[in-house]
């Protein structure tokens, strides 16, 4: 059975002070859950981690992000970069959030 999330979840997940390696983290823990992104291993530069060094790296949090919200949404909350931070999490919508 799948984990289900609900607002008492919410909170930082991957830390942002991983720096080049927190996408890596990301998109492990969208896995994790059941997605499947996968990447292009000519997109990064050897020795320095998985995901670390790929052109577009954004891509694959972006895909992380976006499976987290279609399969694991809670009401008024999103997964993705906190505002004003580089942590990645579970995150109550502000007024200012589209």
């Amino acid at each position: 059975m799948a984990r289900s999330f609900t607002a008492s979840d919410a909170g930082c997940y991957v830390d942002g002070n991983r720096g080049i390696y927190a996408t890596e983290a990301i998109v492990a823990f969208a896995n994790d859950h059941g997605a499947t992104i996968r990447h292009d291993v000519d997109c990064c530069t050897p020795g320095i981690g998985d995901l670390a060094g790929c052109d577009w790296i954004v891509d694959y949090e972006d895909k992380a992000d976006d499976y987290m919200n279609d399969n694991y949404p809670v009401g008024d909350h999103y997964w993705g970069r906190a505002n004003h931070s580089s942590d990645w999490g579970l995150w109550q919508l502000d007024n200012d959030d589209n």
